[in-house]
């Protein structure tokens, strides 16, 4: 499983990579006939050091903030949306997801898959990497085919919120091509397609060198309550 540079890590974010390599190790393991009696105390103890941090409801994506409600002109009939490249401040989903279980540098059960904003043509494109490690195989030394649903999931909704027309998934068509490998660097690019008053098309790819793996194709549906200046 590939892991970021520690130098680049803060504290949080060490402590997430941390539970992460935990999780690969304890993943891979014999552990029959092993004395875990200590390391499930050890576990439990950090568990319990770090509970009266926990804060109240749920931890919540926290930064789909737009930095101005300036909207373009668009066809008429066709869906409002917020004016790129000053609609986010932030350029990549995993400074706006945060917690996301695909890119999320704050969720442990992320890869995490790598995901950044790269300006093509008319509008933005979400470019990427990923390396599955053995916490979500399938197959035999493959990536499991629901965590790579999950995972253009991520692309394609990303691709729309930073071209500042996000809302909820609507359909997802997977094809995939040809079983995607554990233990290697994958390349993924979605992009905005088309829209048709509140629907959002979107469509992606993933790569394993020159290797199509999968592709797809997302409807979403536009909210106000995606699209608000408050939220």
């Amino acid at each position: 499983m590939h892991a970021p540079q520690q130098d680049d890590l803060s504290p949080p974010d060490e402590l997430n990579q941390a539970v992460r390599e935990l999780i690969e190790v304890v993943r891979t393991a014999d552990l029959d006939g092993t004395d875990l009696t200590g390391a499930i105390a050890q576990i439990r103890e950090l568990r319990d050091d770090l509970r009266p941090r926990v804060v109240p409801g749920m931890r919540m994506q926290s930064a789909l903030v737009y930095e101005m409600p300036a909207t373009v002109d668009v066809p008429e009939g066709e869906p409002e949306k917020l004016a790129p490249p000053a609609a986010f401040r932030a350029e990549h989903p995993s400074d706006f997801f945060p917690y996301s279980p695909l890119v999320g540098v704050l969720n442990p059960i992320s890869p995490p898959a790598t995901m950044r904003r790269v300006a093509a043509d008319e509008h933005f494109e979400i470019h990427g990497e990923v390396t599955f490690g053995t916490a979500f195989n399938g197959p035999p030394d493959c990536v499991h085919g629901g965590v790579i649903a999950a995972l253009f999931d991520e692309l394609l909704g990303s691709a729309c919120v930073v071209n500042g027309i996000g809302g909820y998934t609507g359909t997802l068509t997977i094809v995939y091509r040809t079983p995607t490998p554990l233990g290697t660097p994958l390349q993924m690019r979605g992009w905005f397609d088309r829209s048709e008053r509140r629907k959002v098309f979107a469509k992606g790819t993933l790569h394993a060198g020159d290797t199509l793996c999968a592709q797809a194709e997302g409807i979403f549906i536009q909210s106000e309550n995606l699209r608000s200046p408050n939220r």
